[in-house]
Parts: C-alpha cells; structure tokens; sequence
C-alpha cells in the first residue's frame, strides 16, 4: 500500500510539474514570399505611398529594396523554403524557444499564408517545436459582404475553428499551458468585431473540450462568458506622440496585470516580451508612424523582467521575424544576433535551467544555409552539421562548420 501510494504521488507531482512547466513561445510569421521561390513577391514590398519598397530594385550595395527596418543577414527568403525553415528553426532550438505562435486568418484570406503552415507542420515534429495559434477573428466576416448576415458570419468563424481544432489542436505538437490549449485572438477591422455575445455563440464549437480562448487586455475584460486568458502585445503608443517610451511601456505592461475579470477560471496569462516596433516601412495610415525605440535593448530586458516578476505563465516573444514593423529578433546587419543571445540568457532564466549554449554556435546557423543555398557542400556533411547543432554537440559542430 506504501508503495503504491508513493507511486500514485509521483505520477500526480509529474502531471503538475509538466503542467506548470515554463516555456517559449516566438510569434512568427508565415507569409514572406520571393519572386524566385514563388514566382512573386509578398510582404518584402510595400505599395504605400508613403513608403513604398520594390524587391525587384537592387541598390548600389547589391541590397534589394525590402519594406525592412533592417537587413536580414540571410537577405529575403520565402517562408516555405525547407533551408530558411531549417535556419530558423535551429536557431529557436539553441535559444531555448519552445515553439511557434501563428497568425491564421483561415483558409479564405490570404489563402498563401495558410498553405506555408501547412507545409511547415512536418519541420515543427521535425525540430520538435510545438505550435499555438493565434486566431484571426476577420476570417468570419472580412471581405465585408462575403456573407449575407451576421448569422452566416459567425458560422463562417465556427466552421475555420472546427477546422482548426481538427487539424491542430487535436495533434501532439500542439502547445498546452496548464493543461489546457490556448487559442489566441487577434480583433482586426474595430467595427465589425464580433460582440461577447457573438463570441460566446462562436466559441461554441469548443464545448467541453480543454481550450482556452486567450484575448488582448481591452476584450479580456468584457468577455467574461468565454475568456480563458489575456496576452499582452506590443503595449500600444502615446497618443500625443504615436511613440511608446521605456516609461510609457512599463505603465502599460503593469496595468495590464493589474487587469482582471472575475469570471475567469484558472486564466492564462501570456506575458509579452519585445525588442520594439518600428511600422514605417509598411506605414501608409494616420498622421505618422507607430515607433517604440529598442533602447539598444532596454525595452527588451524591461519586457523580459516585468514578465519573470509577475510570474507570466507563459511567454511570447514579439516576434521572430516580422521585418515589416521591426518587432524581430531574427538576426539582421544592424543588431547581429544580439537579441538571440538575451533571449538564450533569459529564456534558461525564466525556466530556471542553464544556458549551456555558447553565443559562438549561433552563426554555424547561417554558415549552413548560405552553403546549403550555394549548393557546392557536400549534402551529408550538412545534414550531419544541422544533426549535430540540433542535439546540441557543439564540438562537432563546430568541427563540421571549419571544413565548409
């Protein structure tokens, strides 16, 4: 009977030790294209007027004109390039991320971003990286006029959560938090958003399965009947001045915990790390641009320790590579790989584990896509390359890199 009951007491503490585990999310983003790989160009260009960018222009310096805040050290890639997936996964991997947050917007709109997660998924199990989606409430009712009412829009919504929830979250990469799997929800198009009435018929299609629906902080507290959670983004800007000061974002992010909702059982709290926001490369709306300064990483070790302080049940890092409003911590000429080694240092921190990475093997990264692209590697010495930085045998890896 002793036995016995040590044994049921273990498997209980492991169940709640895996359920209270720390992890690393990085909001990423599917749907940059190249003219090479896809036969055209998405989101490296920008047709504003006020700042337009075309990829097929190529400077003095040999740079294409990106809609970038800056130049990413692999230059443009397409998002459903099995070498860009690779580089960009192994390097999550060695900075202590956990998996992926991605914008869907349903299988309608944009219907090219939804085909590269598809063809993503096989490299998340390949790199065993989990996957969070991040719900995009306009795939119900945007183009407007796509559906004859709003009763046919709210079922429009249902019928791509009832897809996703059969085709992602019922899979074993999806992330749980808590034991429960979080959906994140982005609003877009402010009066067409769906009221928590409408929400609560939407989210229907969740009953009695353990998701919990995850809303920025202004609908977190109105939507008392299906809220499971809040996340914090970006930390909005000054209306005076469009900007967001290291000040400014520390106010912002501590109301954010100040916010609760009393009907929320068991919430989810997404904690929101950023490096900054710079909109003026897509920028083409309003009296001017939406910055908020890196600080040469201030705002960065500011989000990091805020979130660690409040004990955030999860974190989200804002974002991996979203180059058009700067919020990207892929390496890039103008900071390096400086934001990977905080996020390595502060992600082992937050998970109370060792950062057992050296800086140095970040690079062996790049060194193998820009040789898997020149293609005159051997092709088994830089799978057995990308084997070894995935299973962390830096030696190795390090031997590998010298002979390319």
């Amino acid at each position: 009977m002793l036995i016995s009951a040590v044994l049921c007491a273990g498997l209980v503490f492991a169940q709640e030790a895996s359920q209270n585990k720390k992890e690393v999310y990085a909001h990423f983003l599917t749907w940059f294209k190249t003219k090479d790989f896809s036969g055209r160009w998405e989101m490296w260009n920008s047709d504003w007027q006020q700042s337009p960018h075309d990829p097929n222009v190529i400077f003095l310096n040999g740079k294409r004109d990106l809609a970038v805040t800056s130049y990413p050290l692999t230059g443009e890639y397409d998002s459903s390039d099995p070498d860009i997936l690779e580089y960009q996964f192994l390097l999550m991997k060695l900075s202590g991320i956990d998996g992926i947050i991605v914008d869907w917007d349903g299988r309608r709109i944009n219907k090219y971003r939804h085909d590269c997660l598809m063809t993503i998924l096989p490299y998340l199990e390949k790199y065993n990286l989990k996957l969070i989606m991040c719900f995009e409430e306009w795939s119900g009712y945007w183009p407007k006029g796509t559906f004859p009412d709003r009763a046919s829009e709210i079922k429009a919504a249902q019928d791509e959560l009832r897809w996703m929830t059969e085709t992602f979250l019922n899979k074993p990469f999806y992330g749980t938090v808590k034991g429960e799997k979080p959906v994140l929800v982005f609003r877009k198009v402010w009066d067409q958003w769906f009221t928590p009435a409408e929400w609560a018929k939407v989210a229907e299609v969740f009953n009695g399965m353990p998701v919990k629906l995850i809303f920025d902080a202004g609908a977190y507290k109105e939507f008392s009947s299906v809220v499971g959670g809040k996340y914090f983004w970006v930390g909005s800007f000054d209306p005076k001045t469009n900007n967001s000061s290291l000040e400014f974002c520390k106010n912002v992010y501590t109301d954010f915990f100040k916010v609760k909702n009393e009907q929320a059982v068991n919430e989810i709290v997404f904690g929101g790390v950023t490096p900054g926001f710079d909109h003026t490369p897509v920028w083409g709306w309003g009296t001017t641009a939406s910055k908020a300064p890196r600080y040469d990483g201030k705002r960065y070790d500011l989000t990091w320790q805020m979130s660690m302080a409040n004990n955030v049940d999860i974190i989200q890092v804002i974002t991996w590579n979203d180059w058009n409003e700067g919020t990207q911590i892929e390496p890039c000429e103008q900071f390096g790989y400086k934001y990977l080694e905080m996020t390595k240092k502060y992600a082992a921190e937050y998970k109370g584990v060792k950062d057992n990475v050296p800086n140095k093997m970040l690079p062996i990264a790049l060194k193998l896509y820009k040789a898997r692209k020149a293609g005159k590697s051997d092709k088994a010495v830089l799978d057995e390359l990308s084997k070894a930085l995935f299973e962390k045998d830096f030696n190795k890896a390090e031997a590998l890199a010298e002979k390319l």
